[in-house]
């Protein structure tokens, strides 16, 4: 039996399926003007949608709309649809983002010479599918380097699109055009249409959800991080302090370090309260430097911070400290400074005792003359 199933009304249901992802990503982004990513999307959802459209009336309105125009929408379309997706992760650095630019423009450009200079659709269908392909490519390069699991489904879903560009591509220079244009009625115009339309509204969904995933994560980390200088807050370093003090092996000895800014309060009336800040900005900056992945590095507040050195006894702690401060003498600040620091090591602690200890070493520090630690 042959099944039959009008083009015009599926691309009609592609094309609601994009509306009503264009009408719920344009919500969202009414109150998210700013946010590059989500515009792109948006963008690429319009592109597709006027494709789609013009698709529609083939036949019934001129080539240059329904076949150049509506190509060259799609195709812009996705590109923009995959630089969002790109940029979501991460990846989308200047180079790569020219890059990418020059690739859509020499495709649009090569599209439309082949348009004018060769009406093949044969020809046509090849150098589209394998720009296609191309373009798809970041996409699966991306998904396998994230470490979101949800990312990496999408990159198995825009593998089994590229796959399909790739193979239709091929496959139009040997078998006939009818088999691989969408408007020839049929079984393959059946299955084309639908597994596009179910592919594009599974690659909305997914963009959906990343957006969501990413805007979860920066949650995490705004709950997590001190705002001016990156390093943990009093909250997240105290929990993962007693957490780790609370399940330590015995016979492991580790260092507790508490410190702050000499004469902080006198740098701040005399330069000013933003050349405090950059002072403890540098400050973090050139300690991150020095930790190794398990260390914790957390702002107690104002100039009060502490650090959770890992597998360090007395000697190694004794080390890193005048590491530390030698470190802070060069930096390349603006505003010169230096601090005074508390530090103890420990097998079995509690967070108040180890705090308390450092505290007092501090104390004594300053006592001595500042720019020092002292042990308790």
């Amino acid at each position: 039996m042959e099944i039959y199933v009008n083009s015009t009304i599926i691309t009609a249901v592609l094309f609601i399926g994009f509306l009503f992802t264009l009408i719920m990503v344009g919500s969202y982004g009414f109150t998210h003007k700013r946010d590059s990513t989500l515009n792109r999307f948006f963008l690429a959802k319009c592109l597709q949608i006027i494709a789609v459209s013009l698709m529609v009336f083939r036949g019934d309105i001129p080539d240059v709309l329904s076949i150049w125009l509506a190509n060259i929408a799609l195709y812009a379309g996705t590109s923009l649809e995959v630089a969002a997706l790109v940029n979501l992760q991460g990846y989308l650095r200047p180079k790569m983002r020219l890059i990418y630019i020059y690739v859509t423009i020499i495709g649009i450009m090569g599209f439309s010479i082949l348009f004018i200079f060769d009406s093949t659709e044969t020809v046509r269908i090849a150098y589209y599918s394998f720009l296609t392909a191309i373009l798809l490519s970041p996409v699966c390069l991306v998904g396998f380097r994230s470490s979101s699991l949800l990312m990496k489904v999408v990159s198995l879903l825009y593998g089994v699109g590229l796959t399909f560009s790739i193979v239709r591509g091929f496959s139009s220079f040997f078998i006939p055009i009818q088999s691989f244009t969408l408007y020839n009625p049929g079984v393959l115009q059946l299955v084309v249409l639908l597994s596009f339309y179910v592919l594009s509204n599974l690659m909305n969904l997914a963009f959906l959800l990343l957006m969501k995933e990413k805007v979860d994560r920066e949650l995490v980390i705004l709950a997590n991080q001190d705002d001016l200088t990156g390093v943990l807050n009093r909250r997240a370093f105290t929990r993962s302090a007693e957490e780790f003090v609370r399940h330590n092996e015995k016979g492991m000895q580790h260092s507790f370090l508490l410190f702050d800014v000499d004469h902080f309060k006198q740098i701040n009336d005399t330069y000013g309260h933003l050349a405090g800040d950059q002072v403890l900005q540098d400050m973090s900056t050139t300690i991150q430097g020095q930790l190794t992945d398990k260390d914790l590095f957390g702002r107690y507040g104002g100039d009060e911070f502490a650090i959770l050195l890992v597998d360090k006894g007395i000697e190694a702690s004794n080390r890193f400290t005048e590491q530390l401060i030698s470190s802070l003498h060069s930096t390349k600040s603006t505003v010169p400074y230096q601090v005074s620091i508390g530090i103890t090591t420990f097998e079995t602690s509690t967070l108040e005792e180890l705090y308390a200890c450092c505290d007092e070493a501090l104390y004594e520090a300053k006592k001595a003359g500042r720019n020092q630690f002292k042990r308790w």
